[in-house]
This record gives structure tokens, sequence and C-alpha cells, in this order.
């Protein structure tokens, strides 16, 4: 997929030879109801034992995206082909054990983790105008790579030593998601649009990491996902 990507940007100039092409800033946010499975508390433990632990998550971040009209496959002028890269917060609200780096406790818990990523962005985008508004539908594919981990423990260290926010460096590649984007833009001008999206999450894959003893080959998914996007939009002069 990457090297798809990169292929993508190389040939750019000679594809986008038609069109409104343009350049479009957005904010998603995308709220989740998650359900882990927990691989590191034994089921004979004392208080009970829930196989699965219930909590939300909150996906927030930012996207720059091109948009184009590939002269070789596209003839409809209300579609185009997306493109992009941005950043992408992944927070967990679910408390579980996890592998704390400290002697001090035999177990930790944390309350709340994230993980920051890069992403990378694909997709489809149908535009109609309607007066001064432009109606859109996109389904796009992202790729996250996580380059920094943190969990914050909820049974603090004594107060001699601070509050610790666990911090990782690994290179993951986290997840992937495919998204179904319906929204509406308001033209300004002649260049530029500010829109609203709602953000239908189709399919969505999350690693699992080995910190609460997960097998990170493998990877879960959300219960439930539905968020929004604001964007803006700036229209490129329009090629002939």
């Amino acid at each position: 997929m990457k090297i798809a990507f990169y292929c993508t940007l190389i040939l750019l100039p000679p594809l986008s030879a038609i069109g409104q092409n343009g350049l479009t800033l957005s904010f998603p946010v995308i709220y989740s109801n998650v359900e882990i499975r927990d691989n590191w508390t034994p089921p004979t433990a004392v208080g009970g034992y829930k196989e699965y632990l219930e909590g939300s998550a909150v996906g927030y971040g930012a996207n720059l995206n091109y948009s184009f009209q590939p002269r070789f496959f596209i003839k409809d002028k209300h579609f185009f082909v997306n493109i992009g890269i941005g950043y992408f917060k992944q927070r967990f609200d679910v408390k579980r054990p996890f592998d704390y780096n400290t002697q001090v406790q035999p177990i930790y818990y944390t309350d709340y983790y994230s993980y920051h990523n890069w992403q990378w962005i694909v997709g489809l985008m149908y535009n109609y105008p309607f007066k001064k508004f432009i109606l859109t539908a996109n389904v796009s594919y992202t790729e996250l790579k996580s380059f920094r981990q943190e969990y914050t423990p909820t049974s603090r260290l004594p107060s001699t030593y601070g509050f610790f926010t666990q911090t990782n460096h690994q290179q993951i590649d986290f997840g992937k998601m495919l998204n179904l984007s319906l929204g509406i833009k308001r033209n300004l001008g002649d260049r530029f649009s500010v829109g609203l999206n709602v953000l239908i999450p189709v399919y969505v894959q999350w690693r699992n990491d080995e910190i609460f003893k997960d097998d990170p080959s493998t990877f879960y998914s959300p219960e439930f996902s539905l968020g929004s996007s604001i964007c803006i939009t700036y229209n490129l002069k329009e090629k002939q």
C-alpha cells in the first residue's frame, strides 16, 4: 500500500491534467465503543474475572488531501481521486493491566493510553454542485503508522518520584480504516469552500499491543464507531 501511495505522488503531474483540482485541510474526530479481551488477568484471579474489558475510544487529527482527476480513467467531472497525509491520535479509555516499566509494584493499571500516528490516505470522492453548495461523498482507505505510544498508570508512583506516563517510541503498523464520508460544502468565492462531514467507519482494525500481553500479530475492531470532520478546501486553477 505504501509503495502504491508513493508511486501516486510521483505520477501526480502527468495524471492531474483536467478538472478542478484542490487542496483540502480536514480535522476528523471519531468516537468508538470498544470491547477488548483481557489476556493478562487469569480466570482464577481474586475479585472476579472479565474476559472482555469495555470502554471508549476517541481518535482525532489533521489531514492534508490533494484531489485530482486522472485523465486516463476518470471522464465524469464529478469524480475525483484523493490522496493525503496527516496526523492522527487514537486514545483509549479502558482500565486494564499493563507492563509498566518499574519494580515498585507487581501490577499497574492504566485508565487511558494513546497512540500517535502518521497516516496515509487514498480515496475516491464525488462532488455535486448545488447553487453555492456542494454535496460530497467520499470513500477513503487509511493506514496508521504509530511513532509514539503513551500509557498513564492509574496507581501512581510515590509523590517523591512524580506522576509518570510511560512513553514508548516504537514504530508500529498500528491500524487500517475504511471510511465513508457524507457532507456538504459552502463556496466562499471562486477558490475557497468550507464543509462539514459525517464520518462512518465501515472497516477498522487496530493492532493488539504486547504491553498488555496481547499477540502483536493480531488485530481487533471497535463495537461501534461514528465521527465527523470540518474541512477547508482551496480550489486550484482549472486546467483545460
